[in-house]
Order: structure tokens, then sequence, then C-alpha cells
């Protein structure tokens, strides 16, 4: 432990400070998050020594979700994927006068969720390997099919409409060629969507757009009364709220170390499972997605400590458990570090002086952006014709700059479209996106699953225990109504009770 802490001169001081500035304002800029920051800056970091690039490079990283919070509640927009379960409550409190309250609960849920990820690959490191092993396809499978089932308590009492809004999703991410078999799919033969359709364009359509639409409708601000707190009271009492809420921070904090684990779910995964695992648990979970706190607090706890668990393959065994996670490879490459087995044992001072990286980069990070949080929530007060502009140009330059193709901002202004409509009609935006989202990672797994154990995966110890947690979720109605039917008295009873106390009021 004090061997990594030795390796941080001033130099890598210094470094961490530009890393982790760097990395908040390139994820406040709609389209844009932390990997796009880490791709161009690698012909810079690998002029340093392997040090100080590999801290510049973990400073990057590790805080990337921890800006996104600012955008996705007082704007409604998120800079990347793993903002958008952050948009669910936060923006509804900044349209209640209370941004600047949920920005400082969900950056103190980073700030936890981060340095507990640190302390998990701390603790990890004897013992990683049976638990990354036990976990292959058709775990994933179950996982992210049980997210999907838990993420229904987001979608409002409708949930015919969250059934075929979740369900379009998950159609819209199967567009583009089917990676096993090169089958074209839904591409009408255009050329340009054998990729399928890009998640930023998607993401900024259905959020900033829509939006934008919406605002310029109503007219008026972002905020549609004035704050009833000053800022700083405000950044104390989420700080607050978020202390007060310990389970929350808690479960959605280990959901997102463990989604981290899974190589290749991603950062959107790890919010939308840590966020409707704490909407499945909370007794004021049905209320999530009008305005609870406690959402903000669920959503932005697992961004960061997904970080933790990424790296726990990626140091381990050389298995990159994310897009980022996979730049950093390259970076270790680079500078003729191998990650694996070895990484344990012979450079165990360069993992130390990552765990510290990841600790020292979160609570920067929570500072930072607590500290530019007022100044952008006055934004939220100005009036549409003076932001409507500026965000949608913003959003467009981040839809182009993904594959610098101007079919994605057609894909943009197409989704927006969708985002409007969907909105007016009461069907869910956020149910469409985790569908999309998960889709490819779901039809992924079955079908490594199905070919390599055919339907025996079903009896998997994982997935069995898993699709039973699954039976509970989706009966659990039922079962609530057949319980309260139990409890209550029958007709019978009820009516001699009633005959015999007015005998008894006659006689008095």
């Amino acid at each position: 432990m004090l061997e990594g802490l030795a390796l941080i001169s001033g130099d890598i001081v210094l470094y961490l400070f530009l890393g982790v500035a760097i990395s908040t304002f390139v994820v406040i800029i709609p389209g844009l998050g932390g990997s796009f920051a880490l791709a161009i800056l690698l012909p810079f970091i690998f002029r340093l020594d392997a040090t100080a690039g590999i801290a510049f490079m973990m400073a990057i990283t590790a805080v990337n979700g921890t800006g996104n919070t600012i955008t996705s509640i007082l704007f409604g927009i998120p800079g990347s994927a793993s903002g958008v379960a952050s948009t669910f409550d936060g923006f509804p409190m900044t349209q209640r006068g209370e941004g600047i309250r949920a920005v400082s609960a969900g950056l103190t849920a980073s700030l936890i969720g981060g340095l507990l990820g640190a302390f998990a690959l701390a603790l990890s490191l004897p013992v990683i390997r049976p638990i990354v092993l036990a976990f292959r396809p058709p775990e994933f499978f179950a996982l992210i099919l049980l997210a999907l089932v838990f993420m229904s308590y987001v979608s409002g009492a409708d949930k015919f409409k969250a059934l075929i809004s979740g369900g379009l999703g998950v159609m819209l991410s199967f567009v583009g060629m089917e990676g096993s078999t090169a089958t074209q799919r839904w591409t009408f033969g255009n050329l340009a969507f054998w990729e399928g359709f890009s998640l930023i364009p998607v993401l900024l359509g259905l959020y900033a757009v829509t939006e934008m639409v919406g605002l310029m409708r109503r007219g008026g601000a972002i905020a549609k009364r004035p704050p009833q707190e000053g800022p700083f009271r405000q950044l104390l009492q989420g700080a607050k709220d978020t202390l007060s809420h310990k389970m929350a921070v808690l479960q959605s904090s280990v959901s997102g170390m463990w989604v981290g684990l899974a190589p290749g779910m991603g950062d959107a995964a790890a919010q939308f499972i840590g966020y409707g695992q704490v909407a499945r648990t909370s007794k004021r979970g049905h209320l999530f997605g009008t305005g609870e706190v406690e959402g903000v607090i669920a959503a932005d706890a697992a961004t960061n400590s997904k970080e933790g668990g990424a790296l726990i393959p990626t140091l381990a065994f050389g298995i990159p458990g994310s897009s980022g996670m996979a730049i950093i490879l390259a970076g270790f490459l680079a500078f003729g570090i191998q990650p694996g087995p070895t990484m344990i044992t012979d450079n165990i001072d360069i993992v130390w002086m990552i765990i510290w990286i990841l600790v020292f980069a979160n609570i920067i990070a929570a500072v930072l952006c607590a500290f530019i949080t007022p100044g952008m929530a006055k934004v939220t007060g100005l009036r549409a014709s003076l932001i409507v502009g500026p965000i949608l140009v913003a959003s467009m330059l981040g839809a182009f700059s993904v594959r610098n193709n101007f079919i994605d901002v057609y894909v943009l202004l197409g989704f927006g479209l969708l985002g409007t409509l969907l909105k007016e009609f009461g069907y869910s935006r956020p149910l469409l996106l985790i569908g999309f989202v998960l889709g490819p990672l779901l039809e992924h797994n079955y079908l490594l699953s199905m070919r390599i154990w055919g339907t025996g995966f079903l009896t998997r110890p994982i997935v069995m225990i898993l699709g039973a947690v699954m039976l509970l979720v989706v009966l659990s109605p039922l079962i609530g109504n057949l319980v309260r039917g139990l409890r209550r008295p029958k007709s019978g009873d009820d009516s001699g009770d009633r005959a015999e106390a007015t005998v008894a009021a006659d006689g008095e």
C-alpha cells in the first residue's frame, strides 16, 4: 500500500489534477465522454514516463461519470450514456428549483461509490480469480434480463406502455448487421445503417432535442420555479441526503462493481442495474422517476464504483471491462507493462498507485464539480430563447463527431421526433433507451450460451438463482394481493360485527 503512495510525486499530482479537470470538462459537452478525452490525449500521454502516463490515464478514466452528473440533472441532457439514469429523478428536481441539491447528492454518491470501488479493488487482489471465472455468458444473460425486469419500476403506472417502450428499444438495437451470421437487419439497403444506430445520436435525440422542443413549446425557463434555498444550503442538503440513504449508496455501488467485473457491459448498464436494484428494494421505489433524491443517489453511486470493478479483470487477467479499460490496457502495453497474473506480483507498487489515484481523483472531481455547479445552475433560470439554440448546436456537433457522418445528425433529429411523440403520449423514453443499450448485450450472451451449452445453460446454479429472483419480482404484485386478501376479514364476519355494534348502540 505504502509503496504505491510513494510513487505519487509532485509531477504525478500535477497530472492527476490536469486529468480530472480535462475529463470533467469533456464529459459536460453532450456526446463526448471520458473515453473520447483519453483517446485524443494518448499521443501526448505516451511521451511521459510510465508512472506519470498511467496516473494521467487513470485520472481521466476514474471520474468520467462525475461531470456527467451536472448536465444530466440541470438540463436533462446526459453527456454520455453513463448519465442517463441521473436524468430520471435529477431533472424533475431541477424543474422544482432543487437542481443544486440534486447535483450535490449525485456528486457525493459518485464520490462514495468511487471510494468503495477502490476499496473493493484493494480487497479483491488475492481472491478475485474464482469470482471473475464464475460469470460466463449464461450468467451475464440472466443478469441483463434481471436488470430489464428491475427497470420496469421506473416506468410509472402504465406497465403496458412501459413494455412497449422497452420492447421498441430492444428492437431498434437490432438494426444493422448481426455479428455471428453477417445478416443485415432493417438496414433498407443503406450502407450507413450496417453498423446500426450509434448510441450518442440516439441519446441526444431522445433527451437533448426532446427537452429543447418541450422547452420551446412551453416557454419560460428549465426551472419552473426559483430555488427556495441558497446554493450553499442546497449543496449541504444534497450531501446530507446521500449520507442519510446509506443503503441506497451501498446497493448501487456494489451493483456497479459487479457490472464492472463483466467485460463489455459498459457504463450505462452499471447505472441502470444499480438504479433498478435500489428502486426494487426502497420503500419509496414506486416514486422513482418523479424527482426523488434517493433515485439520484441510486443512479450516481454506480457510475464511479464501476471503474474499480472494471479494473479487476483488466489488471488481473488483461481483459478490459469496458471501452475505457480497453484504452487503458493499450496504454499499459505501450509502456511495456503486461497486465495479467504477473501484474499482481511484479508490479504491485503500480497497482497500489492506481488504487490511490482512484481515491484522490474522486475527491478532486467531486470538489471541482461542486464548485462550478452553482454557476451552471443559473443557466436553468434563463428563458428558452437564450439556451435552446446553443444546446441544439452542441448536440448536433456531438452527434456528428461520433463517425464524422451527417447520417448521425439525421438519426439525432429522428430520435428527437420519436422522443417528443413518446413524451406526448405517455410512453417511457428511459425504458426505450435502456432496451436499446442492453439489447445487444442480451442477444450476444444468449447466442453464445445457446451455442456452447444449448438449453442446458438454464440449469446453471447462478442462472437458476437469478431466474428465481426474476420470478419473485414478476409475481410480487400477485403475491402482495394474495397476502392482503388473506389478512382482510370475510364479508360475513364483518357484517356480523356491524350488527352486534348496532344492537349494542340501541341498547345504550
